[in-house]
């Protein structure tokens, strides 16, 4: 007798433990962590199926709530039999509602709904059920109204969010179509429209900036990628994009600090490191510019535009055969880069070697056709070997370019032309 009283005092203060460990998650609003406690639990009583009935009518999982409120039920009939009734009525009401709709008739299972949200004021599955009533009739601005409203009553059920997130979706891809296109405005309609919905996509922010910045306002692009960043914190490419308007805007320390971040985030993402070194050279810290772009080499010797960088340093510094170095070790690398072989091109007529200067120029050209810069070198090497009809042919050609327009026009009028080969009688 001792022992069977001493087993039902520890079954009692188990029992007694398990209800107030889940009691306490519920009210404390841990839904969640409630319902999965209380599937732990195997010995279970008419407080704990009634407590796990609350939990899943919280969940808004009717099937899992009705499962245990029968439970309740067989233990006590009497308290629970209003609560069992109003149940039954709500699961039949939206299976009448959710047959309607699923048999096509989408304007009756709307008006359907609408009486069942008046019936049920605070039920966020009949908000829910209306909502996608309204997204299957494809009228989103509804359905974001009553997905919202569902949401609010009930932000443990994470189907609601999913909903907005795909209607907000739905935007994002009309505005990436007309992004493509080119056609900014529209695509800003539809990204605004998709932000709109749902005002914590953050892809959306990251569109609008990407907009922003294609059309030079970069202090709109940064606020709104900023606010984007403050709901995904991780997003490199977003980081360097910030980093990019700040360059823009002239902030300098700011750019710098955003391409620290880009770089602590994604430690080999190479643009960043890039990024930093043309601030560098734009701050005169030549010394740096460089440690950067001999880094970026190291790590990946085929980032040309790393060398097309410290090329241009050295011509800007005269030392000619360094940049030429520069540009042997980019063409092992990329034995194609167009921009490299004009810059070579560049370096050689500087030096007066216009044979090297024409060769560079027509590789450039056979992997770019038309590439204006390396045109512009070539016009220069066959002037100065005399190849008047290949100079003149590649000066017009370069022209079409209208960056280069004005000076290979110069070179083109006859006296100029006269004057630069007259080595050449």
């Amino acid at each position: 007798m001792i022992k069977l009283l001493f087993l039902l005092i520890i079954y009692s203060t188990l029992y007694s433990n398990n209800l107030s460990m889940v009691e306490d998650l519920y009210y404390k609003g841990k839904v969640l962590e409630a319902q999965v406690l209380i599937e732990t639990i195997e010995d279970k009583n008419e407080d704990l199926y009634y407590l796990g009935y609350q939990i899943y009518i919280k969940l808004d999982d009717l099937n899992n709530a009705n499962k245990y409120l029968q439970k309740a039920l067989e233990l006590n009939e009497n308290k629970y039999t209003d609560e069992g009734d109003q149940l039954g009525e709500l699961i039949n009401d939206l299976k009448n509602a959710n047959k309607t709709l699923t048999s096509g008739f989408i304007n009756e299972a709307i008006e359907e709904s609408k009486i069942l949200v008046n019936k049920y004021k605070n039920n966020s599955i009949c908000y829910y059920r209306l909502g996608y009533a309204y997204k299957e009739n494809k009228d989103y601005d509804n359905a974001i109204i009553n997905f919202n409203k569902a949401k609010d009553l009930n932000p443990y059920n994470s189907t609601y969010q999913d909903e907005i997130r795909y209607i907000s979706n739905i935007e994002m891809l009309k505005g990436k179509e007309y992004y493509d296109l080119k056609d900014y405005q529209m695509a800003l309609e539809h990204f605004n429209k998709a932000l709109e919905y749902d005002p914590v996509n953050s892809a959306a922010m990251f569109r609008i900036g990407n907009i922003y910045y294609a059309i030079k306002d970069y202090l709109k692009a940064v606020n709104i990628l900023e606010e984007g960043l403050k709901i995904n914190t991780t997003n490199y490419k977003v980081l360097y994009m910030v980093s990019k308007c700040y360059v823009a805007l002239n902030e300098t320390e700011k750019a710098f600090s955003f391409l620290d971040k880009t770089i602590e985030v994604k430690p080999d993402y190479l643009n960043a490191y890039f990024e930093k070194a043309k601030l560098y050279k734009s701050q005169s810290d030549i010394d740096m510019a460089i440690k950067h772009l001999t880094d970026i080499i190291n790590i990946d010797d085929s980032y040309y535009r790393a060398y097309e960088l410290l090329i241009d340093i050295e011509v800007s510094r005269n030392d000619l055969n360094q940049a030429i170095t520069y540009g042997n070790k980019a063409l092992l690398a990329s034995p194609t880069a167009y921009t490299i072989l004009g810059r070579m091109a560049a370096v050689y007529n500087e030096k007066g070697s216009y044979e090297k200067a024409r060769d560079n120029a027509k590789l450039s050209l056979k992997s770019k056709k038309n590439y204006a810069p390396a045109l512009f070198e070539l016009g220069i090497s066959e002037m100065n070997l005399c190849n008047k009809i290949a100079a003149k042919d590649a000066f017009n050609k370069c022209k079409r370019d209208r960056n280069y327009r004005r000076t290979a026009s110069d070179y083109l009028k006859p006296d100029n032309f006269d004057y630069y080969t007259k080595h050449c009688n």
